[in-house]
């Protein structure tokens, strides 16, 4: 009955502290003013993406209509007197919204957190207290605008002074007092935060992954943060935020779009009916929804020189901005190289510029180990904005190369357990089980949650190990307690069955709870399921989890739904919304859906099939009778409705 998850998906949400009961509700009026701090080259070492992050970070937020000041390799000098002049300014300006983002280096010392400047000669306590920032008196110099206030710490990747300074915790600690702020740290107090392997820290990647989320509230965004971060170091790194007051603010404000960046960009593609277009939507998802329909395109532009898939625009102005916001919504290098070719007079040229030296590079040559490892052996369920998730099959096929980078990786950060991990599935893809489980078992040891969820696959399975049921549900339980969602499923689908040990349905049920409010779609259809059976809840909640689980990117979520409104499950028949799900499972995942319902029409009733017609009538994809009888006009409506997106312009 239960579907499984196989990879890690995320974690637990974020830890916030509400110290306050107010909330700032509408939208912020006033300038946007941000401080941007980077030190990388210091006396004694160099953070080589500290200064990367902050120049990243500072362009983003330009895009975001954010007066920026940037200031890099700061000396303490340098640095109080910055944050002095901006606090200044932002009193002087009246500011609405104001951002501090420092990444450096930064310690905890008796409670209190320091930032140590570039030029700092720090032998001791007092050499520390004197010579660095104490974030107290950041707090207590921007603390004085009325603002929204936001601070972002990407300033805890190691202690610098550990052979100096016995009395020295580690990472950052939690400031006692948040009054009239929204801080966000790079990971939980006390822990260590990674750097990275390209050209910025995880945490950054994920701050620059999501603040060009449409329509998302800044928590809503610093959830999805949490959850890249999670993802991307294999639970690791767990980012940490404290708020006073509960924000009604926006990165980028407007309407939450319905479908998401990769339906986006092959939407765009397919109307533009673009080569070049669609080339990038294959480079970006190889394996994605559209491949199969990608490559057909480019083979039929391909097989006949004279033939040209290229329509035109159907408005420059709207074309550029699509181009344009989707880039940023992506992180994708070659749209923004394709925008700057397409519009050398665009409104965002000069941004797209400097956002294309920020990205890694695309060309192998100049690509780190470690980023390569990334993108090769990346599981689909912990893909990033940064690294596509790749499919065992495909590792498969470069296996040699996967395993090549992954050991390189792993020579270089021997201390990250998650690139074990990475060459763990590189290896168990290229055929060599038994140095693919030592590898898992070493990653597992460290906490690493792929590792632990993928090593309970092996001894459930019994694939190069003894099969072992107990052995498995202990792992699945200790990647669970780290915040897994793919170890809560599979701990649940353990104890609904009994397997390995005691049933325990109701746990079961928690677990899924857990799995699907953070974003896990399988675990949302299961839970359907159970209510449907009436395992958990009663079958009139069936519907709102099958729906949840169709918002959360699962076709089967969409099609359960829509076979409880068009038979009138427990609940009020609806051909309506029966055709609106199942118009949106069309894009939900790489066409199964679509042969589906072109193969099973007759199973929906004839109010249904007549709603849907009307749909793709008006969309322009369908010329035939509303009369609830599917054929080839019916199923080249349902073809368009998914080439296109669901509209024809």
């Amino acid at each position: 009955m239960l579907a499984r998850f196989s990879g890690l998906a995320c974690g637990l949400l974020i830890v916030a502290l509400w110290s306050g009961s107010a909330s700032a509700q509408g939208e912020l009026s006033g300038i946007r003013m941000a401080l941007i701090i980077g030190n990388s080259n210091y006396t004694s070492e160099r953070l080589p993406n500290a200064g990367n992050d902050a120049e990243s970070i500072a362009t983003t937020l330009r895009t975001l209509d954010f007066d920026v000041r940037l200031v890099l390799d700061a000396t303490r000098d340098r640095f109080l007197g910055e944050i002095e002049e901006f606090a200044e300014d932002t009193l002087r300006r009246n500011a609405g919204v104001v951002l501090v983002y420092y990444a450096g280096h930064g310690v905890q010392l008796a409670g209190k957190n320091y930032f140590i400047p570039v030029d700092a000669a720090i032998s001791d306590v007092d050499s520390l207290v004197d010579q660095s920032v104490h974030f107290d008196k950041l707090l207590n110099l921007i603390g004085r605008s009325n603002a929204f206030k936001m601070v972002f710490l990407d300033a805890c990747q190691n202690n610098p002074f550990h052979d100096r300074i016995d009395s020295i915790e580690a990472g950052l600690a939690p400031p006692p007092d948040v009054s009239g702020f929204l801080i966000g740290f790079a990971t939980q107090p006390g822990k260590v935060a990674f750097d990275g392997a390209g050209k910025n820290s995880p945490y950054t990647s994920a701050l620059l992954a999501n603040m060009h989320a449409p329509g998302q509230e800044v928590l809503s965004v610093l959830a999805e943060v949490n959850r890249y971060v999670r993802k991307d170091t294999g639970g690791a790194q767990v980012p940490y935020v404290q708020f006073s007051v509960k924000p009604e603010f926006y990165f980028l404000p407007g309407e939450k779009p319905e479908l998401d960046v990769e339906v986006r960009l092959w939407k765009l593609a397919a109307q533009q009916a673009d080569p070049e277009l669609i080339d990038l939507y294959m480079q970006r998802y190889p394996e994605g929804r559209f491949a199969g329909e990608a490559r057909t395109l480019l083979e039929k532009a391909g097989s006949d020189p004279a033939v040209s898939l290229t329509q035109g625009p159907k408005n420059r102005d709207a074309l550029e901005e699509e181009i344009w916001s989707n880039a940023l919504a992506s992180r994708n290098g070659s749209l923004l190289e394709y925008y700057i070719e397409r519009f050398p007079n665009g409104r965002n040229l000069q941004q797209a510029k400097e956002i294309i030296t920020q990205i890694a590079p695309g060309d192998d040559a100049n690509i780190t180990p470690a980023e390569l490892c990334r993108q090769f052996a990346t599981h689909p369920n912990d893909s990033t904005i940064v690294y596509r998730g790749v499919s065992l099959n495909r590792l498969a096929k470069n296996s040699a190369a996967a395993i090549r980078a992954c050991e390189r990786a792993v020579g270089t950060f021997p201390e990250d357990p998650h690139y074990k991990a990475l060459l763990a599935r590189a290896l168990a893809a290229g055929g060599d089980t038994d140095r693919a489980i030592d590898f898992y078992k070493q990653a597992a040891l460290a906490g690493n949650t792929r590792a632990l969820v993928s090593l309970g696959l092996f001894y459930e399975l019994g694939q190069g190990v003894p099969k072992n049921l107990t052995t498995a549900r202990a792992l699945f339980e200790e990647a669970n307690s780290h915040g897994s969602t793919d170890g809560a499923i599979n701990l649940a689908v353990s104890l609904y069955s009994g397997a390995g040990g005691t049933r325990d349905v109701a746990r079961a049920v928690e677990l899924l709870e857990f799995a699907s409010s953070e974003g896990a779609a399988r675990a949302t259809y299961n839970l359907g399921v159970f209510a449907k059976e009436g395992i958990n809840k009663s079958p009139e909640n069936a519907v709102a989890y099958f729906e949840l689980a169709a918002r959360q990117g699962y076709a089967e979520g969409a099609l359960a739904a829509a076979a409880i409104y068009d038979e009138g499950f427990h609940t009020d028949k609806s051909p309506q919304k029966a055709s609106e799900l199942l118009l949106s499972a069309l894009t939900s995942d790489n066409g199964e859906i679509l042969s589906k319902l072109a193969a099973d029409a007759n199973s929906w009733s004839l109010d249904t099939i007549r709603a849907v017609q009307s749909q793709m009538k008006t969309a322009g994809y369908y010329d035939g009778a509303l009369d609830g009888v599917p054929g080839p006009r019916f199923n080249r409506g349902l073809e368009l409705w998914r080439l296109y997106g669901g509209s024809p312009s």
